[in-house]
């Protein structure tokens, strides 16, 4: 079982973020003093830290040589202050990203999807039997639940099959069933989010995670939770839809 380690001295934060750990299928394991950091790092064998930033005796972002001391794992620093503050922190420290409070479920998936998952995924593919289109146009999954947006892709990518879900669930189960030759996927999605998705990639499908497009209005703190290369692309909402036949025939022809 993955196990992340909660570093807070605030106990609220400690039990919310221990729930949201479990809802996932995650082990915690939590600090909130120097002491009980020192103490669980000599027992336990965590995955992941969060590190709140306003620690009373030394600030978060100066934890890692501490931590990575004991054990070499991703630290993501965590604080109430505003994002461009947070982010100067965080440049200043040894910390691997950084997440804004409230600890909400993408952010806690996106951080272990580019922090854990991506770090240890398998080199074996699962790879179905192809069911490309009977015409051979080139196949498209489209990943989105904006039905507005939804209708400007399919148009502008008429000469492809594409292949249109919703939600996370649906996308997943399209990739296990078929061999699509780009994917396009928004990061914001009801349910399982993108970030699920880039997840099962990563561990299921690591074949198609060179032909897929993130596209996604979120900042950059969300951004941070996608491994730089190991997609195609990302396209920063609102963009001009009118490139994507372009940018999918060059991941078709590569």
């Amino acid at each position: 079982m993955l196990t992340v380690l909660i570093v807070d001295d605030n106990v609220s934060f400690r039990a919310q973020a221990a729930r949201l750990c479990a809802a996932e299928g995650f082990g915690t394991v939590t600090a909130a003093s120097l002491a009980e950091l020192a103490s669980v790092l000599s027992t336990a064998e965590p995955d992941l830290a969060l590190v709140d930033i306003e620690l009373p005796q030394i600030p978060g972002h100066r934890l890692g040589a501490l931590i990575r001391s004991r054990r070499n794992i991703p630290i993501v620093l965590v604080s109430a202050l505003d994002e461009a503050h947070v982010r100067r922190l965080f440049e200043a420290s040894d910390a691997d990203g950084w997440i804004c409070k409230p600890l909400t479920r993408d952010k806690l998936v996106g951080a272990i999807t580019r922090f854990v998952v991506a770090r240890g995924r398998r080199g074996d593919v699962s790879v179905p039997v192809s069911t490309s289109d009977t015409d051979g146009r080139g196949r498209v999954l489209l990943v989105e639940d904006e039905p507005m947006i939804t209708d400007r892709i399919e148009s502008v990518l008429s000469s492809y099959a594409v292949t249109t879900v919703a939600e996370g669930e649906a996308a997943i189960q399209q990739v296990e069933a078929a061999n699509y030759d780009c994917i396009l996927l928004d990061l914001m999605l009801p349910h399982l989010s993108g970030f699920d998705v880039l997840r099962h990639l990563m561990l299921r499908r690591n074949d198609l995670l060179a032909r897929t497009f993130i596209m996604t209005a979120a900042t950059d703190e969300s951004l941070q939770f996608i491994e730089p290369g190991s997609v195609a692309g990302v396209l920063c909402k609102p963009f001009a839809v009118a490139s994507l036949p372009e940018l999918v025939s060059g991941v078709i022809a590569r």
